[in-house]
């Protein structure tokens, strides 16, 4: 076979071989000997008969024998257009000769990778040059197990390639194959299913003689198929998947219940019912309904298996996967055609109620999905066998949302939690993996809850009202509980539960009868837990119950014999329930030492007056008044219930929400002043004591400059930061909670409008502006200090215990980096002990931000009451803008996000010249200067992070608020340049971690049609066209399309064709700045090309620009010509497609975008993963002629006869 010179050469590369992988060899030796197999791989004209030798020696080791078939896959995948004919036939002959051989190894890898040697070669010369190809394979069937394992392996491997990854480098030889495939599908499929049926029964004959090792070679080869399988029923005809009346289905569904075959059977038979097509390619899959598959599916579904089996386990969650998508097509179906309800329809709702009422939380998890698609189906939903179903279901899915605790050992698993804890711990490799798992769990079943209370209403409710009867009778006279208790877990389900289910109760056609809803709120009412963790989840049912008292407004006179009483009467025992627990205090709390469940309760109680007031404001309007003197009582600064500064201002919001109602301008305004007036004093002694006429005076004022004080001190800089904390926030809530009558017919008899706009619309003013706008100049003196806190000579005034106070806070960047997740500590009787330093901390940072959400209301609240102040727009440069240079990115954020972006998006169209050009003039020069510095940094530091591989968590951090920042100063400019909404995404306070990283996958544009349709607003021309703005928003926009961040990037894209569209045809540009747009795209390619959403965009975007700007600016051609490599012909071309025809309607034509891809080709980024791939070259054959219907000519008779 080989010659001594091939001998001696395969000896060595095993020696070699083995020196890499021996763990006694010195690291240089390793690397020494590996080097040396890589080299011999790339440069030896023998590597071929090396690697057969290896791979056929039995005397070698298996990893030897491995490395020998990856030498000759390497010939084959990367030589083959350079070697010979001789030795083409040559390795050929002998691969083949090792398959049919079957010596391989039983190795699983070992087969694989002659399998791959195979398919290299059948991808370059099946079938044109290996006609006989299926004969050869067919038999080498016939010589046993291993070689037809071998066989299937090559059949997988290429339709991989070939239909499933399509990574065959050739794109005719893809099709090639694929016709080949085809046409032979019948005869493949047919061979296939008598592989199963033979090896099956030869499985089971060799068991019952207890012959274990051919058992075992017939029972992978059933493995095998049923895998091979899998690859095929994904992409191939629905004919052949149903030939012979479904025989495979009925095949595969037999083996659900065979231990052995199930898991890959369940594999094939899901990708089968996964399939999506027209309905006529899904109506076949309905074959499943019959009785004899729905029998097998629902006895593998009912069979418990034993609780730590992990194969079985394995094999639920893919049976689950086979009922989702029975179901999906059973939706697609269902109504079309007038097809209705399948027979056996609640056998296979049994098999799925079967995995709802699983211990495995994973497995319940996995079924809900199903449940859900038929509540929301319009015809599954009303169906009468379906709707018998919902109560087991909600029985047995509702106990799955109580929280359990994960276990900390293996043993503790089967003890404490039963089988559903050691589900857990077969699932989780940690608690909080397991908590984050959970909550996403519980808010989709609580997702399905809502969707079946619009079907069901009155079985969720029925339900939801025994299990909350039968906790109120279980009374709470135990206080100190921690979250992780098993009570307050229950109560802390049940409450998300009954709002869930109540949130929609509104929607159902078929209402719970008011009565019994009332009944539930009194048992609330009368409830008295001790513990403060029970009573918030209790204030969470009384809140999701307030919606009976809504329904029964008019609804239920009290009568003598009434069984509940009416709404009317039990609205003030509500709101007594609400004031009782918001004074909750244990007898050994006193407001200095309140533990944090206490806050949080009393917190939840003041929250819940703003919830009611905001939703059920009618309700609360006749008694209105009692509910002011209760909140006037209770804020007394004498009274016993001793309210916190946030807990006085969150009953004032309450009050402001409710008098939105009143729809009397004068009166609402009057209440707003009376609301004001104990702010408004104090915030006037605090402007008067001279607190704010500069950094050094608020800097002694809160105390800053004097050494720390013990906690619970009496302390008059304490007093003062409570006051403002008090003014900031009453002012604040006073802004964001009063607005006008949104009716324009109210709003116009309760005297809000005052004029029309331009347009005919109505101007209406805001009852709190004659209050607040009075306030405005101190309020901005304030944040102009604020600012001033970060310059040097303030800095200097700072307490020496004091610094650091101006910086982040720890929770502030553990967001950031992405390390809070669900586990919260136990929040029980813990009592909270800051150190001076984080209590200032958080007093700075509390009031920073409510001074920001607060200057950024207004604009949306007062509207043209703030535009129209004097030059509102120099005070705003002169205070919130005021000293930038010194902020620091983490403070600059609220700034953009929060003032910034609500505030241009409010402005009205009169004031843009007046108020806006001259903030933005400010301000964008400042920006653009800033973010250019810092992604100079960034790039510093991931160029030094490269080299070091160490990086600095406070890098981390910056490069991290370097991408926030930017990102939200594209969406202000996006705003100010074409309009846009004030999303929540991109105001959230939060940015998710993944968002920010480098890597994170780029969102899909929008729609393609963003790059031609935006156009530049009314705004966006007013800065365009102004010299103070245009550059330094331009240069912001194209210096973001090659920043180090895709998100940024893309966002930039969208903005940059718009901008230059408007530049040119207002004749703006000159050659130098025409050039700097072009290299500007081209350079994002460079770096983004490489993420598909940014590449597509960016080609758009680089064909319009050239587009554009090359009929009028050759400096464009200059830059296009500095492409590496590029091809003058090709531009040549491009220029003719521009100057022969423009878009139409700004589209850019498919060929444009095609030359100008071609062009940039080399440019354009590739991932990591690609750029030093090796480059596989792959000849096109002569091409095939294939007749409509194939004839079974050549393709072997034996295929369908080796097993007959």
């Amino acid at each position: 076979m080989a010659g001594p010179d091939v001998a001696a050469l395969a000896a060595d590369l095993a020696r070699a071989v083995e020196l890499t992988m021996s763990t006694g060899a010195s690291q240089t030796d390793r690397l020494k000997a590996y080097n040396a197999c890589e080299s011999f791989k790339e440069t030896s004209p023998l590597c071929a008969q090396a690697g057969l030798y290896l791979a056929a020696g039995t005397q070698h080791s298996l990893i030897s024998r491995h490395f020998g078939l990856q030498l000759m896959e390497h010939t084959v995948k990367y030589r083959w257009t350079q070697i010979s004919q001789q030795e083409k036939i040559f390795i050929k002959e002998n691969a083949m000769k090792l398959l049919a051989a079957g010596g391989i190894s039983d190795e699983p890898h070992m087969k694989d990778a002659l399998s791959r040697v195979v398919v290299e070669m059948v991808k370059r010369e099946w079938p044109q040059q290996w006609p006989g190809l299926l004969s050869e394979l067919s038999e080498a069937c016939s010589c046993g197990e291993i070689q037809t394992e071998l066989v299937l392996l090559v059949f997988l491997r290429l339709v991989e390639d070939v239909a499933l990854l399509q990574t065959l480098e050739s794109n005719q030889r893809r099709k090639d194959i694929y016709h080949a495939l085809t046409a032979n599908m019948a005869v493949i499929f047919d061979f296939f299913l008598r592989l199963i049926e033979l090896h099956v029964n030869q499985f089971r004959t060799c068991g019952e003689t207890n012959n274990t090792i051919k058992a075992t070679a017939h029972g992978r080869v059933v493995q095998v198929v049923l895998l091979t399988l899998t690859g095929f029923v994904e992409w191939v005809s629905m004919s052949h998947i149903m030939a012979q009346n479904g025989r495979l289905l009925h095949i595969l569904c037999l083996l659900l219940n065979d231990l052995a075959f199930q898991y890959p059977a369940a594999e094939c038979l899901s990708q089968i019912v996964n399939r999506k097509g027209k309905l006529d390619e899904r109506r076949p899959l309905l074959l499943l309904f019959n009785d004899e598959p729905i029998q097998c599916l629902v006895s593998a579904a009912k069979n418990p298996g034993a609780i730590l089996d992990e194969q079985h386990y394995l094999f639920k969650k893919k049976l689950v996967q086979v009922l989702g998508g029975l179901t999906t097509q059973l939706c697609m179906l269902w109504g079309k055609d007038g097809m209705t309800r399948p027979s056996n329809f609640s056998a296979f709702l049994e098999a799925i109620l079967a995995f709802s009422s699983h211990q495995s939380l994973t497995l319940a998890h996995m079924a809900n999905p199903i449940w859900n698609s038929m509540l929301k189906h319009e015809h599954v939903s009303r169906d009468p066998v379906f709707l018998s179903y919902i109560p087991q279901w909600v029985q047995c899915t509702a106990p799955k949302i109580v929280k359990f605790n994960y276990p900390s050992s293996k043993s503790q698993s089967t003890d404490a939690g039963g089988a559903a804890a050691a589900y857990a711990k077969v699932d989780f490799d940690s608690e909080e993996e397991f908590s984050t798992y959970f909550y996403r769990c519980r808010s989709d079943f609580l997702d399905s809850f809502r969707q079946a209370t619009v079907v069901a209403p009155l079985v969720t409710f029925n339900y939801v009202e025994q299990w909350l009867m039968k906790c109120l009778q279980v009374p709470n006279v135990t206080s100190g509980l921690v979250m992780s208790d098993p009570l307050f877990q229950e109560w802390e389900a049940l409450s998300t539960f009954l709002e869930s289910i109540l949130s929609r109760v509104l929607q159902a056609q078929e209402r719970p009868s008011i009565a019994s809803g009332l009944r539930l709120l009194q048992l609330c009412l009368a409830y008295q837990p001790v513990d403060p963790l029970i009573l918030s989840t209790l204030l969470t049912c009384i809140s999701a119950l307030f919606v009976f008292l809504s329904m029964s407004t008019g609804q239920m006179a009290p009568t003598a014999n009434s069984v509940a009483a009416s709404g009317a009467a039990l609205l003030p025992q509500v709101l007594d329930k609400i004031f009782s627990t918001l004074v909750y205090a244990p007898e050994e709390q006193s407001k200095e030492n309140r533990s944090r469940a206490v806050k949080n309760v009393r917190r939840h109680a003041a929250s819940l007056m703003v919830k009611i007031g905001n939703k059920y404001p009618l309700l609360l309007l006749p008694v209105f008044d009692q509910i002011r003197a209760t909140v006037d009582n209770l804020s007394r600064v004498d009274s016993p219930a001793g309210l916190s500064t946030l807990e006085r201002v969150t009953l004032q919001e309450a009050l402001l929400l409710i008098s939105n109602h009143f729809c009397d301008y004068d009166r609402q305004s009057n209440f707003v002043r009376e609301v004001l007036g104990e702010a408004n004093a104090q915030w006037r002694a605090i402007v008067s004591s001279g607190a704010f006429k500069s950094a050094g005076d608020l800097i002694s004022f809160v105390g800053l400059d004097k050494p720390p004080v013990a906690p619970h001190t009496e302390n008059p800089h304490g007093h003062n930061r409570s006051s403002i904390v008090f003014c900031v926030n009453l002012l604040l809530g006073a802004i964001k909670r009063c607005s006008w009558p949104e009716d324009p017919e109210r709003a116009t008899r309760g005297g809000f409008v005052v004029a029309l706009t331009e347009s005919g619309n109505p101007v209406c003013r805001n009852p709190a502006a004659p209050h607040v706008v009075p306030l405005l100049p101190d309020l901005l003196s304030l944040i102009r200090i604020f600012n001033e806190l970060f310059t040097c000579e303030a800095q200097n005034l700072i307490h020496e215990n004091y610094k650091g106070c101006l910086g982040m806070l720890e929770t502030e960047k553990s967001n950031l980096l992405g390390l809070i997740g669900h586990a919260a500590a136990d929040l029980g009787e813990a009592q909270v002990v800051q150190s001076p330093l984080e209590r200032m901390q958080r007093f700075l940072f509390g009031l920073h931000e409510s001074c920001y959400h607060m200057i950024g209301s207004m604009g949306p609240s007062l509207g043209r009451d703030l535009y129209t102040l004097p030059d509102i727009g120099l005070a705003i440069i002169n205070s919130v803008l005021a000293c930038l240079q010194y902020i620091p990115d983490y403070r600059m954020r609220p700034i953009i996000r929060v003032f910034l972006k609500p505030f241009i998006y409010s402005c009205p169209t009169p004031f843009y010249e007046a108020v806006l050009l001259p903030i933005i003039a400010h301000i964008a020069p400042l920006m653009l200067s800033r973010l250019h510095t810092k992604w100079l940094q960034v790039n510093e530091f991931r160029n030094r992070e490269a080299q070091e591989d160490n990086a600095d968590t406070q890098e981390v951090l910056e490069d991290i608020l370097t991408r926030a920042l930017t990102r939200e100063y594209l969406d202000v400019l996006k705003v100010a340049l074409v309009g846009g909404g004030l999303t929540p995404e991109s105001s959230s306070e939060n940015m998710e971690t993944e968002d920010l990283s480098m890597d994170s996958p780029t969102p899909p544009p929008p729609t393609r049609s963003n790059m031609t349709t935006e156009v530049i607003s009314d705004l966006g021309l007013v800065l365009l066209r102004s010299e103070k703005t245009c550059q330094s928003i331009v240069l912001a926009v194209l210096g973001a399309l090659s920043w180090i961040d895709s998100n940024a990037s893309l966002k930039a894209t969208y903005l940059t064709g718009p901008i230059v569209r408007q530049l040119v045809s207002d004749n703006s540009l000159n050659g130098e700045m025409a050039a700097h747009i072009m290299a500007s795209v081209l350079n994002a390619l460079t770096l983004h090309g490489q993420h598909e959403a940014n590449q597509g965009s960016l080609l758009t975007l680089g064909a319009q620009m050239y587009e554009m700007l090359r009929p009028t600016f050759l400096e464009v051609l200059g830059v296009m010509q500095q492409i590496p490599g590029v091809n003058p012909v090709d531009l040549q071309k491009l220029d003719e497609r521009i100057s022969g025809s423009t878009s139409k309607g700004n589209k850019v034509e498919k060929v444009k975008k095609d030359l100008f891809k071609k062009i940039t080709g080399n440019l354009i980024g590739r991932s990591m993963g690609q750029l030093f791939k090796k480059e596989v070259k792959i000849h096109d054959l002569p091409s095939l002629a294939f007749s409509k219907k194939p004839e079974p000519k050549e393709v072997i008779p034996d295929l369908q006869n080796v097993f007959s």
